[in-house]
């Protein structure tokens, strides 16, 4: 099955390679374009030649290094897929999150006086997720990392994540309404240390 990958990191790189470069075509566009109305009359052949040689060939050197940039920014994707370096399953049910280490033994649930279910991970390190929904549709949704995903009953979603650092505790919450209490399934995101969430799994084991 194909693992969707965090591509946050990926494509904000990305994004800020094509963004300057959208403004400058679209500046030399719209200079071209006065140019020709304003002096191409005047020109002649030759120099109509020259100026349409000269508008492709900066064209050929954007889509170049536009096809570079992303090229390498899927392999980087690609290569994020690969070797999990631990594997969580994720049970969305009206209305809690389920989470499952099965490496280890470790089940993570809501707690009994109504606290949220607590996602701990290894910061840096890639967490592949095997998520699933046991009766409606929900939304596996953690805003600070821009990620989101479906989990439709009865199918398992296979996505990657990488958490950047440590100590970044934060909030998931479904992100498909899901009946009455769907303001209220969300669940706490704790990325811990690679040696301490070693601790984390001797400890709960």
């Amino acid at each position: 099955m194909p693992i969707a990958v965090d591509t946050r990191d990926v494509y904000d790189g990305l994004a800020r390679l094509y963004l300057p470069i959208a403004i400058a075509v679209f500046c030399a566009v719209v200079v071209a374009t006065v140019w020709v109305v304003v002096r191409g009359a005047a020109g002649g052949p030759d120099e109509h030649r020259g100026l349409e040689l000269s508008y492709a060939a900066a064209l050929g050197l954007v889509a170049t290094a536009l096809l570079v940039g992303t090229f390498r920014a899927v392999d980087r994707e690609t290569a994020s897929a690969q070797a999990p370096a631990e594997v969580i399953r994720v049970i969305a049910a009206k209305w809690e999150w389920r989470f499952e280490y099965p490496r280890h033994g470790i089940v993570e649930t809501s707690a009994a006086n109504g606290a949220p279910a607590m996602l701990t991970v290894p910061a840096g390190e890639e967490v592949e997720f095997r998520a699933t929904s046991v009766d409606v549709v929900h939304g596996f949704w953690i805003p600070a990392m821009k990620f989101q995903r479906q989990l439709i009953p009865g199918q398992t979603a296979t996505f990657a994540l990488t958490f950047p650092r440590p100590g970044f505790t934060t909030s998931g919450v479904c992100s498909f309404f899901c009946g009455l209490e769907h303001a209220s399934m969300h669940f706490t995101v704790n990325v811990l240390s690679p040696a301490d969430y070693d601790a984390w799994v001797r400890k709960s084991s």
